[in-house]
């Protein structure tokens, strides 16, 4: 047949599904999968919303995808439960993890996790222990996805730098969390400057 590709297409799958393919590894094992209960502020757990985590050597990936024509919000907190093997016997305990150890965070109150969404490019900002006891708070819109990877984590100093930036960032994401770190250490003077 005669068809002609659309270009729009293709360059959104060079964009967004082509890098996924060469790290293809870290979506396809099963050893560190966790699917994730999406909970709205009602307190009920959200089925249209698929979440989880995987992790490979030392790279970790968190998807999310929202199966449905509205908007969403909430958090995700634990995995839901799977059969673990205990012991040398067939017996299996069923367990549950939470976000953070899932993504292999310190439970650290000075520690923050620097990621990056591929579909935006932006990268993104928490405290590593909010992740353990609170979760990943985040709101969708009608058949919205995230896949966040390039997870490293910082270790906050006396300064608390990274702190007051994850403040002022309210969750939101940047193009580089870097170079967010040096304007927010110069704002006092681009403030000034800029009015």
């Amino acid at each position: 047949y005669d068809e002609t590709p659309d270009e729009w297409l293709v360059k959104r799958h060079e964009r967004e599904i082509f890098p996924l393919i060469h790290k293809r590894y870290l979506f396809a094992e099963v050893t560190n999968f966790l699917l994730y209960d999406f909970y709205t502020p009602e307190g009920y757990v959200n089925e249209d919303v698929y979440a989880y985590s995987n992790a490979y050597g030392q790279e970790q990936a968190l998807v999310l995808f929202h199966n449905r024509y509205a908007e969403v919000r909430g958090w995700i907190r634990i995995s839901i439960t799977y059969p673990v093997k205990s012991g040398d016997s067939d017996e299996r305990a069923f367990v549950q993890k939470s976000l953070g150890e899932g993504l292999r965070l310190s439970n650290d109150p000075n520690a923050f996790v620097i990621y990056r969404d591929q579909i935006s490019g932006l990268e993104y900002l928490r405290n590593c222990q909010e992740l353990f006891n609170a979760g990943l708070y985040i709101e969708l819109h009608a058949y919205e996805y995230h896949v966040f990877l390039d997870f490293r984590q910082a270790q906050d100093d006396d300064s608390h730098l990274y702190a007051r930036l994850a403040a002022y960032l309210q969750g939101g994401g940047v193009p580089s969390i870097q170079e967010a770190l040096q304007e927010f250490t110069l704002m006092s003077l681009l403030t000034p400057y800029r009015e």
